[in-house]
């Protein structure tokens, strides 16, 4: 199955990865996203108005990804959806003794809004999936971008995107989600096609509940050939963060950054799960 990335945008810790990639700069406290002016891309102001921090960084990142080119499907990712409207939903329904009230929240908070909303700005009607798996989110997506890719897909937009607030961050902390303890958020866009021409890398394996080590065995491949990527010291940890993973290692091997290693491993986890992509210099 071929899979290849052509093209990554991200709303991160160090700024869009699609413009730069001076990581010897970062310096993070926080691991809060540097967010872009919005209105380059979302110039409705009613509309950017509406969104959420979390709409508006998938948004940005899908859109400066699909400024030149077109698209068979879209595939967005999230594992909390709108985590800032849902508090907001939640604190409504309750403050107002469970009446009705402005439903503005509660249809920003659902998880498939992202994909709508790029469907609208870009008045497309292609097929669209939403997934929703914790930290195997990216991983399943991923894996079924390869699956379509071998068939009736020649081109697809793959976007995820996770906020943070002080009120997600401080439960997340109970549940010691992080080995670290350092949360991020941001958002990931890439151009996955089957197409090998102009690609920054390609997804040769994509798989939930395996460790490096599985995965490296499956494919046949020594370890002295691959550069097991800590990319989290740059996004910080989030369930989606593996997305971001991915975008910084095809950057990377663009470059040829990895002194001659031909594959890089990016293994996630995020509480009980698992899941490694890897990657190959194209």
């Amino acid at each position: 199955m071929s899979c290849y990335i052509k093209k990554v945008s991200t709303v991160s810790p160090i700024g869009d990865l699609g413009d730069n990639l001076n990581l010897n700069s970062f310096a993070a406290n926080t691991f809060n996203a540097v967010e872009p002016d919005y209105k380059e891309v979302i110039v409705n102001a009613n509309l950017r108005r509406r969104m959420n921090r979390m709409l508006k960084m998938g948004t940005y990142a899908a859109m400066k990804c699909l400024a030149d080119t077109d698209v068979d499907m879209m595939l967005t990712a999230t594992s909390l959806g709108s985590i800032s409207d849902t508090e907001k939903m939640l604190d409504t329904i309750y403050t107002s003794g469970e009446t009705l009230g402005n439903p503005t929240a509660f249809i920003q908070s659902t998880f498939n809004t992202l994909a709508g909303n790029i469907a609208q700005l870009k008045s497309t009607h292609i097929p669209n999936i939403t997934f929703v798996n914790r930290g195997d989110t990216v991983a399943n997506a991923l894996r079924y971008a390869q699956v379509k890719l071998s068939g009736d897909a020649d081109n697809i937009l793959y976007v995820s995107s996770d906020e943070k607030t002080e009120l997600s961050e401080s439960v997340l902390r109970k549940f010691n989600l992080s080995a670290s303890g350092e949360y991020g958020e941001g958002s990931t866009a890439m151009i996955l096609s089957s197409e090998k021409t102009g690609a920054l890398a390609e997804i040769v394996y994509s798989k939930c509940g395996v460790d490096v080590q599985t995965a490296l065995a499956e494919l046949h491949i020594s370890t002295a050939e691959v550069e097991i990527l800590d990319y989290k010291r740059w996004c910080g940890e989030y369930a989606t963060a593996s997305a971001f993973g991915v975008a910084l290692a095809a950057r990377m091997l663009g470059f040829c950054m990895f002194d001659g290693k031909t594959h890089v491993a990016i293994e996630h986890r995020y509480g009980h799960e698992i899941s490694v992509v890897v990657l190959r210099k194209s």
